[in-house]
Parts: C-alpha cells; structure tokens; sequence
C-alpha cells in the first residue's frame, strides 16, 4: 500500500511537471525524477572475527579520549554480545570496547589513546551475526576534551550506508 502511494505521489508530481512546462511556452518535457530507491538490508559477508587486542596502556604518555558509539538504527536487529569495536589513530589499535545495552540502547564504550597531533579517529565495527567489519575512515579529530556523548547521547556514527 505505501508502495502505491508512492508511485500515485511520482506520478502527480510528474504531471504538475509537465504541465509547468507547457503552460512557460517550453514544449519540451522535463522528465520526472526517478523514485529513491528504497533502503537495502545489511548482506551477510565472510569476515572472521578479528583478533583486535586492546592497546598496551602502559605504552602511551599520550592522553584519552573517551566516546560511547551507538549502533545505527539499520544494524540493530543483527547486535549480538560478541560485537567488537575498535578505534584506530594511524593504522594501529588505540582502543578495543564490547557492547553495553542500557535501557535498550546499544552503544560501545571506547577510551582511545593518542594526542592530536596523530590525525582523526578510524572506528571499525564487526557485526557477528552479519560476519561483517564496517569501517569508517577519519570519524572525528582526537581531542581528549570532547564529552564521552553527543547531548547524553552515545554518538551514532553510519557504519551502514546501504551498501
């Protein structure tokens, strides 16, 4: 039913389009955009689960910077307790969380070490029911002042762009 709705909506805002033509002196028709396409569902992929090993804290004079990374709503139905995220500042493991739930909101705490001359944050996600590793290259500039969440929030960040 919404699908029809939909293409009755395309098809009006067409006809108003046309018409618009017409009526500037402009014979030639402008064709009507094409429908968005409807957003996809997460494939199944064949990524192990990674080996990830929490950095060596002892290692860093550096300093933290403390965030909480919710999950996106099109991958919550595939969470499981054997998520993993990482946090990587120039190729390397800074920080390593699993999945904490509060009042049904998933998110990943992570404490990731380093200083802001290193560049910006790469987060990886591996989702286990999918058997997937979702990245996202230069997240945010490490800054050891930013507030562990966005308003009380957990940051949301889109691993899943419907790919």
């Amino acid at each position: 039913m919404k699908r029809l709705i939909y293409l009755a909506g395309v098809a009006l805002v067409a006809t108003l389009l046309l018409t618009a033509c017409s009526s500037d002196g402009d014979s030639t028709p402008i064709p009507p955009t094409p429908p968005t396409p409807e957003k996809t569902e997460p494939a199944e992929g064949t990524d192990l689960r990674p080996t990830w090993q929490a950095p060596d804290y002892s290692a860093f004079e550096g300093m933290t910077m403390v965030v909480q990374i919710g999950i996106q709503e099109e991958l919550q139905p595939y969470v499981s307790a054997n998520d993993l995220m990482c946090a990587q500042l120039k190729g390397e493991v800074r920080a390593l969380g699993t999945l904490n739930e509060t009042a049904g909101q998933y998110y990943f705490p992570l404490s990731i070490l380093g200083n802001s001359s290193e560049g910006a944050v790469t987060l990886k996600y591996y989702c286990d029911k999918l058997h997937r590793i979702f990245t996202v290259e230069g997240w945010k500039k490490f800054d050891s002042t930013i507030l562990p969440t966005q308003g009380g929030e957990p940051y949301e960040v889109k691993f899943y762009t419907g790919d």
